[in-house]
């Protein structure tokens, strides 16, 4: 009789359950998510916007064709930082040890899993690209430390690419790693002169998109994710407390075109924050806010951001769609240009208008940070008095020759009158 052959395989059913426990095994805490890929709905609206141009940052975009030219430029600029700490083989080791050992922690950032990683080819991409970084800070806010040969700081549109590139929300690594590494390669001593946070040197590098002060680093001091959390701190508004009318449902306003007709004026204000908008005695005060080119980018990264990350409030989604409420044809940003709440350096007028009405499709809000002002507004413009009173000045007073014959009429008017009252007067005497 033959015997059966004996073999080494496991049943299918345990095979799979297997393959289960694994996965279940290796789940990344929610909680700890704070680098996402973009939302396909918002991709569809402008890919481009989220997408690196010249420099992949951690292991999203990394090896991707057009970035693979500054991989050269991230290694000269890690042998400088690394040649001036004491000893830079041993600052070399301690760094890639200190990432080695916080394997598991960065990629508990990462809502996608980044497995295809092994841990030594993950930490030598965010030892190369943290120390890209830091450099490029360094020698962006001391500019001794720039070589003559440096190709970042001469070429005119590098820096403003490399910072647009950095503030991606695909394209960031934990801040925590660009901490410690930080720690292990900057001494005030190889500087030689006292040395700002890491921080404020990221501030310096992202101050002139951010139209802020300096005084809201204050702000940003909290923990962060990375660096585009860094700068979404740096944007929160003077008061953090939800509006107690926002949530539930609100009604938008009109326009500001519409708006003005109606009575209600528009000034700029002078708060350091861009979120702190007020609305008083029909004056609708904004803060004014720089367009141009990379601040596209950057805001459309912020919005998407506050998409994912559910523990913070949303006050850039809620501040934009106020404003493509405010601006619905190019005659609106006309008007907010004039008073010097926009400042254009982004294109024509439709341009503008185009950008603020396409920024928040596919967006979904639960709570608008501005409900109570939109009400107040809604409710000034739908005060009678107040259209009789800006109807009379559209029809009255929009130039002197039209104020000239109206005080000309009522003098003759009055004059009339008295005339009137005297021969009454006159008549009973």
């Amino acid at each position: 009789m033959d015997q059966l052959p004996i073999t080494n395989q496991v049943p299918a059913e345990r095979t799979w359950l297997e393959s289960i426990k694994i996965e279940l095994a290796h789940l990344n805490p929610l909680s700890n998510w704070s680098i996402w890929r973009v939302p396909n709905n918002l991709l569809a609206v402008n890919k481009d916007a989220y997408s690196p141009h010249i420099i992949s940052i951690g292991p999203l975009h990394h090896g991707e064709q057009n970035v693979l030219a500054m991989e050269v430029h991230k290694l000269h600029y890690m042998l400088s930082l690394l040649a001036r700490t004491p000893d830079p083989a041993k600052s070399l080791d301690e760094c890639g040890k200190a990432i080695l050992r916080f394997d598991k922690h960065i990629r508990a950032c990462y809502a996608e899993p980044i497995d295809k990683y092994k841990e030594n080819d993950l930490a030598k991409m965010l030892l190369v690209d943290g120390c890209f970084i830091l450099e490029l800070f360094l020698r962006f806010s001391m500019a001794d430390l720039r070589l003559q040969d440096d190709p970042v700081f001469n070429t005119s549109w590098m820096v403003l690419t490399l910072r647009r590139d950095l503030a991606l929300l695909e394209n960031q690594i934990p801040f925590f790693a660009l901490e410690w590494l930080f720690k292990l390669t900057v001494k005030p001593s190889a500087i030689g002169q006292s040395l700002p946070t890491l921080p404020e040197l990221a501030f310096d590098f992202f101050k002139s998109s951010l139209y802020i002060s300096r005084g809201t680093l204050a702000v940003s001091r909290r923990i962060v994710p990375h660096l585009l959390g860094l700068i979404h701190n740096c944007y929160l508004p003077s008061s953090s407390r939800p509006n107690p009318r926002g949530r539930g449902g609100w009604e938008f306003i009109h326009c500001s075109s519409v708006l003005l007709e109606a009575g209600i004026e528009f000034e700029r204000d002078t708060t350091s924050s861009l979120f702190d908008l007020k609305f008083e005695n029909g004056v609708f005060k904004i803060p004014p806010l720089r367009i141009h080119d990379s601040t596209i980018s950057l805001f459309q990264n912020l919005i998407a951001y506050e998409q994912r990350f559910h523990g913070s409030q949303q006050y850039i989604t809620s501040y934009f769609l106020l404003m493509d409420r405010l601006i619905d044809t190019p005659s609106d940003v006309e008007l907010l240009v004039q008073r010097r709440i926009i400042e254009n350096d982004f294109g024509g007028w439709e341009d503008v208008s185009a950008f603020f009405n396409s920024i928040c499709k596919q967006i979904v809000l639960q709570d608008f940070y501005y409900a109570g002002i939109c009400e107040d507004v809604n409710a000034y413009y739908n005060t009678q008095w107040y259209r009789y009173k800006a109807d009379f000045r559209k029809d009255h007073c929009k130039n002197p020759w039209a104020i000239i014959s109206l005080v000309a009429g009522f003098v003759l008017l009055s004059f009339t009158a008295l005339q009137t009252v005297y021969s009454v007067l006159a008549y009973y005497k």
